[in-house]
């Protein structure tokens, strides 16, 4: 490949990183205005019993998302490699096995959550503890809500998957933007005229599927019709390697959900809702804060790929440092904060109801730094190819939440499930995810000049970790 052709795919690669991240801006800024506005919305609105039950019940369905099986990741990976060789043959073969198998998924998990539904309904406290006979209502109608949402966008998401291999995140954050204005109107109306669990679930999780419903319809009408899936692309060789991607996503959504929704579950159930609240309240604010991480990071790994692909590895060591150095910075600063400030503004924001002490939040602030720098990581081995290293090595995190925290939260309460993030981020992730990123980067790397016919160089290869 020329100099030329070096500089300006750089160029193009910058360019579209650059609008995602301005365009992200206005997005996220929408997006944690609603969030914000929404926690103690919510907390006021439902109580601290009504809102831990709400925490758990969205931890608990949040598992739908599963049922993608890592379509989403996968698709922007196989669709980036495949538009990044000129294959637009095989894009359309690749977007049909995928939208054909969401579909096919988001049919049998409704079927799966009906059965579940009206087994499940029998056996509320199981899950949400004794308080659930109280609002039995509340949190069916919640369920149902959440559920059915969820499923939607086991569907929509392979508009934005797709936007992304393309490196169009810009469109995918003015369509958010527009599901955050359309979510926050509606949250203040149920705060005002409807609160409870199921309307709050509507609020929120009904305007995010209307967002992603919407971006999928333009994607196949406007800007690539001929993605338009059709029942003669479906390919059994291109849908076996699309799963081979996808399959590793998945053991890495399942690790998150693991330290992310199953572990407040865990808590909730050993400590009850009430006491749970103080500790998701704190999480959901890490949670926000760490868009400002996502607003770079998740459209730099399909440029890294698009990088990769093309042997610049100059640009890929570049984005990586600057990734990790802006992280540390604002991770940092935000951890002193909630360690020195979080027991006194937290309660401002969230209610005088909800009350932190200060060794949790300075746990959950150290935490705040370990999962950013495992995340700037895991982007970096993705966009390079490295997904069952990643996968394995965050599922070793993801189960060793929960055992460390079943063992901790006995004795120090919500703290020792702050405690096991901690703990389990450092002694896994934290020190694996940074030896296979040297260890690739070491590896000699394939450069074509030919890319309608490379094949993928050494840096995109799936080996897992040794």
């Amino acid at each position: 490949m020329t100099a030329d052709t070096h500089a300006e795919r750089r160029a193009f690669r910058a360019g579209r990183v650059r609008l995602a991240f301005l365009t992200s801006i206005g997005s996220k800024a929408l997006g944690l205005l609603v969030q914000f506005l929404a926690v103690p919305l919510a907390v006021r609105s439902l109580g601290p019993e009504r809102f831990g039950l709400y925490t758990m019940l969205v931890s608990a369905l949040v598992w739908i998302d599963l049922g993608r099986l890592g379509i989403g990741p996968g698709l922007t990976r196989e669709l980036a490699l495949a538009w990044n060789r000129g294959e637009s043959d095989r894009e359309r073969t690749i977007f049909s096995n995928a939208m054909f198998f969401l579909f096919g998924m988001a049919g049998l998990i409704g079927t799966l959550l009906l059965l579940g539904y009206w087994a499940g309904s029998q056996h509320l406290d199981a899950v949400f503890g004794p308080s659930s006979s109280q609002y039995r209502g509340e949190i069916l109608l919640g369920m149902a809500v959440v559920g059915l949402f969820l499923i939607c966008q086991i569907v929509f998401s392979a508009g934005e998957a797709a936007r992304s291999a393309y490196q169009d995140d810009f469109i995918n954050n003015l369509m958010n933007t527009l599901a955050n204005l359309a979510s926050l109107i509606l949250i203040f109306w149920v705060a005002l005229w409807m609160p409870t669990i199921w309307a709050f679930s509507l609020a929120v999780f009904g305007a995010i599927a209307l967002g992603k419903g919407l971006n999928l319809v333009l994607l196949l009408v406007r800007s690539r019709p001929y993605l338009f899936p059709r029942w003669h692309y479906v390919d059994r060789r291109a849908f076996r390697l699309l799963m081979g991607s996808s399959v590793a996503f998945w053991v890495s959504q399942v690790a998150v959900l693991l330290m992310h929704n199953l572990s407040l579950v865990q808590l909730g159930q050993m400590v009850g809702a009430q006491r749970l609240t103080p500790f998701a309240v704190v999480f959901r604010l890490l949670q926000l804060l760490s868009t400002a991480v996502l607003m770079i990071s998740m459209p730099l790994w399909p440029a890294i790929t698009d990088a990769a692909v093309r042997g610049d590895r100059d640009w890929i060591m570049t984005a990586y440092h600057r990734l990790v150095k802006l992280a540390l910075l604002f991770t940092i600063a935000v951890a002193v904060g909630l360690a020195l400030l979080g027991s006194r503004i937290i309660p401002l924001w969230a209610g005088t109801a909800v009350q932190i002490d200060m060794t949790l939040s300075a746990l959950l602030g150290l935490y705040f730094i370990i999962w950013m720098w495992n995340h700037c990581h895991s982007t970096v081995l993705f966009g390079l190819g490295k997904l069952w290293a990643v996968a394995l090595i965050m599922l070793c995190e993801g189960l060793s939440v929960l055992g460390l925290a079943k063992l901790l939260v006995p004795r120090y309460g919500p703290g020792g499930t702050a405690m096991a993030l901690c703990l389990a981020g450092i002694f896994t992730s934290g020190w694996l995810l940074p030896l296979v990123l040297r260890r690739t980067f070491a590896m000699p790397l394939y450069i074509s000049t030919n890319l309608a016919a490379a094949p993928v160089g050494p840096m995109l290869s799936e080996e897992p970790i040794p």
